[in-house]
């Protein structure tokens, strides 16, 4: 306790004489930062580079002068006489080309536009099987054959038309519909004995051989023409009438073929109106195979056999 009460008053001088210190530095700064203000007040200006003193007449420069009212009294200028009238602006057209100027000419690399033509059809193959025309004009291929396969009632006809006529019989019959087919494949002795037979009934009726002959070749082809030998046409009745003439054309059966034996390959062979071109009166019940790209051409063109493969339409 004593000692520490010995320290106490050392302490409390020390901190004493400190404070004196730094009151004297803290006074001299104060003096030397006035000493420097009052030196640089005092210094002169060097050279004449302080800004003159703006006076009333530099002022009036920038100062809009308002302008004077007119006078009722004054008369305004007259025009001179050399000067023209302002002509008031209107729409300035374009500057006509002149004859001398030579229209611009397009760059030498750039090719010019090749005008396009559309496709040309593809070329019929006629020498195809399902196209092979046989008419009085153009008789069967000497020697030809074929394989046939047998239909349910006992005809014929080539083998490679057999599975489109099925279906086409089949989504007939779909319909509530009742198709017969009542002719097919023909051997020329068959051909023979039917056209000998047409040839009679027309001899009985008073016309000569050779009209007779004329007169039958209209309806059963001559042998040797006759589509049935191609083993690709068949002849299609309706149940309920199979008389074959023109009373085919509003049954059922028939309304139904004339307006979907193309998605099948088959065409009305001998339509109505062509008996010039084909050579056979018309027959609402003969049908022929063609394939179905064929059949849908010759349906969509509305032309027979003889102006398909003759490009006539």
């Amino acid at each position: 306790m004593r000692r520490e009460r010995q320290w106490r008053p050392r302490r409390v001088r020390w901190y004493h004489g400190l404070f004196r210190m730094m009151d004297s530095l803290l006074s001299i700064v104060v003096l030397l930062g006035a000493a420097a203000v009052l030196v640089m007040a005092l210094s002169p200006w060097e050279g004449d580079t302080r800004p003159a003193p703006v006076g009333q007449d530099a002022l009036r420069i920038y100062t809009r002068q308002p302008e004077p009212a007119p006078s009722a009294n004054q008369p305004e200028p007259a025009p001179s006489a050399n000067q023209p009238e302002p002509v008031p602006p209107t729409d300035r057209p374009e500057p006509a080309p002149s004859a001398d100027q030579p229209e611009p000419v397009p760059p030498a690399n750039q090719p010019e536009p090749i005008p396009t033509e559309p496709a040309p059809a593809e070329p019929i193959d006629k020498d195809s099987w399902e196209l092979l025309l046989v008419n009085r004009w153009n008789p069967l291929p000497e020697g030809y054959s074929i394989q046939t396969v047998e239909l349910r009632n006992g005809l014929r006809v080539d083998e490679r038309c057999y599975q489109d006529l099925q279906a086409m019989m089949d989504a007939c019959r779909a319909e509530g519909l009742s198709p017969v087919i009542c002719s097919a494949y023909r051997t020329q002795e068959y051909q023979e004995r039917l056209y000998r037979a047409e040839t009679e009934r027309w001899l009985e009726r008073g016309y000569s051989q050779s009209d007779a002959e004329e007169e039958a070749g209209k309806s059963v082809a001559v042998p040797g023409t006759s589509e049935h030998q191609l083993g690709l046409a068949v002849d299609i009745v309706d149940m309920n009438n199979q008389r074959l003439d023109e009373s085919q054309e509003r049954t059922d059966v028939q309304i139904w073929l004339m307006a979907h034996s193309w998605e099948y390959g088959f065409i009305l062979r001998y339509p109505s109106g062509k008996s010039e071109i084909t050579g056979i009166i018309y027959e609402p019940w003969h049908y022929r195979y063609v394939g179905r790209e064929h059949a849908e051409r010759i349906d969509t063109l509305n032309v027979c056999l003889e102006e398909y493969l003759s490009g006539a339409f």
